[in-house]
């Protein structure tokens, strides 16, 4: 990253030196950008909202509950629910059956995809990943979606689209993950 502080480039090049150190220190090392995202859907249901405040094992037990009990246009909430509370308790093989069930529902695809995206992911299948990530942004369209940004960066479609862009065009990157790089949001 080059910066350039037009006042302080005539000034004493010690000074200059300590004010840029300062600046790129307090620049996050991680980025929402930089991280894979997951996404809960927008109907709440029983451990939603333990899912968005990182009560994890809480949100896996009372969803695991509630999987038998809630009303079929419900059960996709759910089951991401799952998919994201395994995903984020690294039990991948967990993660992998409610990510699917969900993907199979009709409603809320680009949400269902987008998670199994980002399992897929951390499991080192960026071919799979993307083609999720593909699948999650495609759908819900009729006569195709706009390559436009979509102006509200945190709909689900506009998750979808970086996490694809960072799937495929930073493998490298996507393949170094740490748990402050996985972040869970809602609508």
């Amino acid at each position: 990253m080059t910066m350039t502080i037009p006042k302080l480039a005539n000034t004493n090049p010690r000074f200059a030196a300590m004010i840029a150190a300062l600046l790129l220190a307090t620049i996050p090392t991680i980025s929402n950008a930089e991280a894979w995202e997951l996404r809960t859907t927008p109907n709440a249901v029983p451990g939603t909202l333990e899912i968005e405040s990182g009560k994890i094992d809480k949100a896996i037990r009372i969803s695991n509950v509630w999987l038998s009990h809630v009303v079929k246009q419900k059960k996709v909430a759910v089951l991401n629910n799952l998919c994201i509370g395994y995903i984020l308790s690294k039990k991948f093989d967990q993660a992998e059956v409610y990510c699917d069930r969900a993907v199979e529902r009709r409603n809320y695809k680009t949400v269902s995809y987008n998670n199994r995206g980002v399992l897929r992911a951390l499991q080192g299948d960026y071919e799979g990943a993307v083609q999720d990530f593909a699948d999650a942004s495609n759908a819900g369209c009729v006569n195709g979606c706009s390559n436009a940004a979509p102006k509200d960066l945190q709909r689900p479609r506009a998750v979808a689209m970086r996490n694809f862009d960072r799937a495929e065009y930073h493998p490298k990157a996507a393949r170094t993950v740490n748990d402050d790089q996985i972040a869970a949001r809602t609508d």
